[in-house]
């Protein structure tokens, strides 16, 4: 089963950020993209949820 990969602008949405801010974000090593053979940039829906679950934790405490 192949994970499902999620399009900038989805995650951007939501995390309410912007896909340049998360351009930035990926490049920092703070969200892990795939880039399809054309060159597009995807991110993992186990990446997404993974930061969501992370930043959930940092501002809950």
């Amino acid at each position: 089963m192949e994970e499902e990969l999620l399009r900038p602008s989805e995650v951007a949405k939501k995390f309410g950020i912007s896909v340049k801010t998360l351009w930035k974000w990926q490049k920092k090593g703070i969200i892990r993209a795939v880039k399809l053979p054309t060159g597009k940039l995807r991110y993992p829906k186990s990446e997404v949820e993974r930061l969501w679950r992370q930043l959930k934790a940092t501002r809950s405490q």
